[in-house]
């Protein structure tokens, strides 16, 4: 797949990175390719870096139209066509498989503390009635409500996140938080609880946890089968080489991001691509707790790219 001729998102629209109101949307606007550029959604969180940091030290890296953007907004655009490939929130492949196909060799799992999803409390999580929800994420509102429901037993209240943390917790006992918010909160906040629901699922299941997947449009990969493979490549090649040059990474990181290496290289050692088996298990696992508490209504066939 050649480079020439082909420009980025930036090159096109400018696009930066999201920050305040626009965190909610994502600051990128998508436009999927019609046998050009292919849009691929860019999580713009500190857990997608090493995604995407080692597509930029690969050849003709800069064929792809990356779109930024938060969980949710990526979702949005991929189901609504405006990306061809993208990372996708696991409960929102399992509301729209039919649409979608899964590579099979990537995903965002922690096996055990993930750090950027947190829940942060005024009470114990087993006393906990209501929460202020972050827009966000919808995998992890979904993890939560099977959390409280079937390891505490708890039939809590949501409302939407719309204030800071400290003003929310004087109405709700508690707020969702993921992504760098999240990993701010954890490192720089003193609250009276701060739990990591990548641990409290660890805890209740004895499984990982499983996030996000990696999906590609069915119509795209029917008509442009070869090219993505060679994402799904190029993306596994960005993954091996932060592995083998984690302080190259780290180092990159802390321009990009307001965390010390020392929490940087924690961080990054929790996260997982790639998707194995036992991860797979998980994610299984995942969808049968959410149809059981009718987030979904059935736990969905994952289907591959072959």
């Amino acid at each position: 797949m050649s480079s020439a001729g082909m420009k980025t998102e930036e090159e096109k629209s400018g696009a930066a990175s999201a920050s305040g109101a626009d965190a909610e949307t994502g600051a990128g606007t998508g436009q999927a390719s019609a046998g050009g550029t292919i849009s691929i959604g860019h999580f713009e969180f500190l857990n997608g870096y090493p995604l995407y940091y080692g597509l930029e030290q690969g050849e003709g890296w800069n064929c792809f139209n990356l779109v930024h953007g938060v969980p949710t907004y990526l979702n949005r655009l991929l189901l609504e066509g405006e990306l061809d490939i993208s990372p996708i929130s696991s409960i929102e492949y399992a509301a729209n498989a039919g649409r979608l196909l899964l590579f099979p060799r990537l995903s965002i799992t922690a096996d055990g503390a993930v750090d950027s999803i947190r829940l942060i409390t005024r009470v114990p999580f087993k006393e906990v009635g209501s929460v202020a929800l972050t827009g966000q994420s919808a995998t992890s509102v979904v993890l939560l409500k099977i959390l409280l429901q079937q390891k505490y037993g708890l039939g809590a209240s949501f409302s939407r996140l719309e204030t800071g943390v400290e003003e929310a917790l004087e109405s709700h006992d508690a707020v969702l938080l993921i992504g760098d918010q999240a990993l701010d909160a954890f490192y720089r906040g003193t609250w009276e609880h701060c739990y990591d629901l990548g641990s409290e699922w660890k805890e209740f299941t004895g499984l990982p946890m499983v996030f996000a997947l990696w999906a590609v449009t069915r119509d795209f990969f029917v008509t442009r089968p070869d090219e993505t493979f060679e994402v799904e490549d190029r993306l596994l090649y960005s993954v091996e080489y932060c592995r083998s040059h984690w302080e190259e990474v780290v180092a990159a990181a802390t321009i990009a991001y307001p965390f010390e290496p020392e929490k940087l290289r924690s961080y990054f050692a929790k996260l997982r691509y790639d998707f194995t088996d036992d991860y797979r298990r998980g994610l299984e696992e995942f969808y049968r707790r959410a149809a059981a508490i009718g987030e979904i209504e059935a736990a969905p066939e994952l289907e591959f790219i072959s």
